[in-house]
């Protein structure tokens, strides 16, 4: 079955020349004039709790966004990202040979969620944050903390490491997470994390759980592609951009979670295999 690919509804599909020239003068303050990238790296795919499969997030991404870097970062598990990169190298899958994929995984700590980049092997769950992210460390692994502050009525597993981000040896923190309850708490994450005295990279993540929210919030860097990211994270050169969705999108979401379910059971298909 062939995915439909819908337009975008806002985030980094839009106004792409307007992008690219905001993203020069950035640069242009540091002293120097490069081609910025663009990254969402916090994506979820039907592996966890998404409602796309990793072949409709990476031809959405292709199509309606300017994103040149990726990371499927489902809960517990790298079975997402394994699948888009198998889906990428498929010689019929020409179009998406501009897209770096980043593996990835978000952990379920006792502390909270954590992220998992550049990493390949399981990341056991349920372990401390502080475990979690040497775990990271040890394959060579860049630790992220999402959504620090996160809270969503209802929802236990939405939850961030809080002030944890501030005493660990986190690489970078999310200052810009597109789900409509985090519009405080992106603040509030900035503000406590400029306040240090040496503060961790900032990055931006959409949290995507269904398609039209992927690049709604996002990184930007100097450079392309994944290496560059990586050494702009290192070097505390990226940025957190874009803004989050509303409540009609959070009612959308869940009326569509719905019909995918009915859909799914009608007609005797899995979302993975879409």
């Amino acid at each position: 079955m062939n995915a439909t690919i819908a337009p975008n509804s806002g985030g980094l599909g839009q106004n792409k020349s307007v992008i690219g020239i905001a993203s020069l003068a950035w640069a242009g303050k540091r002293g120097y004039w490069t081609a910025m990238g663009h990254a969402d790296l916090h994506v979820h795919t039907t592996s966890s709790d998404g409602m796309m499969s990793a072949a409709m997030v990476l031809n959405y991404v292709a199509v309606n966004t300017s994103l040149d870097v990726l990371a499927i970062t489902d809960h517990n598990t790298l079975d997402g990202w394994l699948r888009a990169r198998d889906f990428k190298e498929a010689p019929a899958n020409d179009h998406l040979a501009e897209l770096d994929l980043v593996p990835g995984i978000e952990v379920s700590s006792l502390d909270g969620h954590v992220i998992g980049l550049w990493v390949e092997k399981m990341i056991p769950r349920d372990m401390s944050a502080a475990e979690t992210v040497a775990a990271i460390h040890e394959q060579g692994g860049l630790a992220l903390s999402p959504h620090p502050y996160a809270w969503l009525p209802g929802l236990r597993e939405f939850a961030g490491v809080g002030s944890k981000f501030l005493t660990l040896p986190f690489d970078a923190v999310e200052c810009r997470n597109s789900t409509p309850t985090e519009t405080f708490n992106n603040c509030r994450t900035v503000w406590m994390n400029r306040r240090r005295s040496s503060p961790i990279a900032e990055y931006g993540g959409s949290d995507a759980h269904f398609l039209w929210a992927i690049s709604r919030t996002w990184t930007e860097f100097p450079g392309r592609g994944a290496s560059a990211l990586r050494k702009a994270l290192e070097r505390k050169q990226t940025r957190a951009r874009g803004l989050t969705w509303g409540p009609i999108s959070l009612w959308h979401y869940y009326r569509d979670k719905t019909r995918w379910r009915k859909f799914c059971s009608e007609h005797n298909v899995r979302l993975h295999d879409l």
